[in-house]
């Protein structure tokens, strides 16, 4: 079938379903955190700790306290 993209079933698509852009999303930048950098979690600053070796878990220190935090909620 041309001319115009439509849903499985034969129906034409909405509006708002029509100007989609198609593909890959671009893979996500990953920042390598060292021990000592700055970090900011929770609308606070702090230091950066360690890498848990898990890939997607780290401790932070906040004050005089330890938080195991995501490393994607990190800035």
């Amino acid at each position: 079938m041309s001319g115009r993209s439509r849903l499985p079933g034969g129906e034409p698509r909405k509006a708002s379903q029509r100007r989609t852009r198609r593909g890959d999303a671009p893979a996500p930048l990953t920042r390598h955190w060292r021990s000592g950098d700055r970090v900011r979690w929770n609308d606070r600053d702090g230091v950066f700790q360690r890498d848990l070796g898990d890939g997607e878990n780290a401790e932070i220190k906040l004050g005089d306290r330890i938080y195991r935090v995501r490393l994607t909620e990190l800035a």
